[in-house]
């Protein structure tokens, strides 16, 4: 789907579009979240007040058993604001280092709070504990925040702000103290903390959920422009692979942004140039191969009536070794294999068969592999893959083994022979059309230098692989021919 007037922005203007964008998104979210789960309360509590509700649960615990303490403490005017919680141990606040970690003047307020609460109480200020943080950003607590204030009348501050570090602001205040006085046993506590709203939990979430919702909003966004960059990329690299495997053209489509539609453009005339270069020179080579079998008819005509019989053995040999360069170079030329259709076809025995050909042919040919593996391929163009390197190997070797693995997957077809190899250095240029490398062809064994560029094409059609190297059983040339099956063939018939 094409958004209006968007496919005729440039690159640069997209990006920054996208960025303003996620930005005010994530803004507005941040800014409706309140609407849907409601901010954290600010409880104020002036200080005398709250240093007398301390002293009357205290005074309460002590007036009667401990067992009816909870029912006592129900009864406290402050709690509606306080939850006020006898324990018979003492509470694990991670104890007054808590007010430690604060940072300064803060830090001190707190510590003397707990000095006053002590104080009111007649207690230790070890049986006192007192838990506070620190709220990072007020708006995100997830429990109610607290303000506790000198005692009344006062001038009312921006206690939130944070210029003010002397002032007992925390979002998570609890106050723990013994019951029992000095001098007195006992392990009992009271425990006093802010009461909850009920909403720690989905402000938790929220939390969590406001970051992860900010990175998968420009996440998409950015995913969608990228892929909206990266597909005609994708498009251009598919178009070049199919240009350099069938030589045919694959010409781009019409790209949502104006430099992919100039590289779509150049691209597309520079195929059309390239198949017009390619194409006249095979047609020139062809047509001068087609007019050569005139003259080649004659010459044959003439060698017959010869009266040397070496004389005609040789002419005619010569000629048959023209006539095999050039039907050589007509499949070349005419990239006849390519237009076959693809079929399923049985590799290992066609590997057999070839491999039957050769030795009745005087080579010492052998087989090792299934003797059944499905491929779907062309069947013409594989066979003469293969028959030309097995070709190459009676030629140049005296023995030659073809090896067939089926990985399910795909086929691997090996073929080594025992003759002089090539060298690594040489292997590019063996696949070059119409060369012959000095140390492995000469006028005796024959050739038209085309025998592994037909090869190679054939293969790469098949989005298959070959490589050269070296045989480590016969120490002559290897050729290893990688097949990937196509989906829905069998791997094995």
């Amino acid at each position: 789907m094409r958004i209006p007037l968007w496919s005729r922005l440039r690159l640069a203007p997209r990006i920054i579009v996208v960025i303003v964008a996620g930005l005010l998104a994530v803004k507005a979210v941040d800014k409706l979240m309140p609407l849907v789960i409601r901010p954290p309360d600010i409880i104020i509590f002036d200080q005398a007040w709250l240093l007398d509700t301390l002293r009357d649960a205290r005074d309460r615990s002590l007036a009667v058993p401990a067992t009816e303490r909870p029912a006592a403490l129900q009864d406290l005017p402050a709690r509606q604001w306080l939850d006020i919680i006898p324990l018979n141990a003492q509470p694990d606040l991670h104890h007054a280092s808590r007010i430690d970690s604060l940072a300064g003047p803060r830090a001190g307020a707190f510590a003397k709070l707990r000095l006053q609460i002590a104080g009111t109480l007649g207690l230790a200020p070890q049986d006192v504990l007192l838990m506070a943080d620190e709220p990072d950003d007020p708006e995100y607590s997830a429990r109610p925040l607290v303000i506790i204030l000198p005692p009344l009348p006062t001038v009312m501050r921006d206690v939130l702000d944070d210029d003010k570090q002397d002032d007992l602001l925390s979002s998570d205040l609890r106050i723990a103290f013994r019951i029992a006085p000095p001098g007195q046993s006992g392990e009992d506590w009271i425990l006093v903390m802010p009461k909850s709203d009920g909403q720690e939990a989905v402000r938790m979430i929220r939390n969590v959920a406001l970051p992860l919702l900010a990175v998968v909003m420009i996440g998409s966004l950015s995913v969608w422009v990228a892929r909206g960059i990266v597909r005609p990329l994708d498009d251009l690299a598919a178009a070049a692979e199919k240009l350099g495997r069938d030589r045919e053209l694959s010409l781009v489509g019409d790209f949502n942004a104006p430099e992919l539609q100039a590289i779509g453009r150049s691209f597309n005339a520079m195929q059309l140039r390239l198949k017009r270069f390619v194409d006249d020179r095979l047609q020139m080579i062809a047509a001068i191969s087609h007019d050569l079998r005139t003259p080649l008819t004659r010459l044959r005509l003439f060698a017959e009536y010869l009266p040397d019989q070496d004389q005609r053995r040789q002419v005619l040999s010569d000629i048959e070794e023209m006539e095999a360069m050039m039907s050589a170079t007509l499949t070349f030329a005419g990239n006849r294999l390519k237009d076959e259709p693809h079929s399923a076809i049985d590799l290992a025995a066609m590997l057999i068969s070839l491999c039957d050909t050769a030795a009745d042919a005087g080579c010492d040919v052998g087989y090792d592999g299934p003797d059944h593996a499905g491929l779907h391929c062309r069947p013409v163009a594989i066979r003469r893959a293969l028959a030309n390197l097995v070709d190459n190997g009676c030629k140049f070797g005296k023995t030659v083994r073809v090896r067939l693995q089926d990985a399910g997957d795909a086929v691997t077809v090996t073929v080594s022979d025992d003759g002089p190899g090539i060298a690594d250095r040489d292997h590019d240029a063996a696949f070059r059309p119409f060369t012959r490398l000095e140390t492995s062809r000469n006028r005796e064994t024959g050739g038209t230098g085309l025998g592994l560029t037909i090869a190679r094409d054939v293969v790469l059609a098949h989005d298959g692989d070959i490589a050269l190297g070296r045989s480590d059983s016969l120490g002559g040339l290897q050729v290893s021919v990688t097949l990937p099956r196509r989906r829905g063939a069998p791997a094995r018939t």
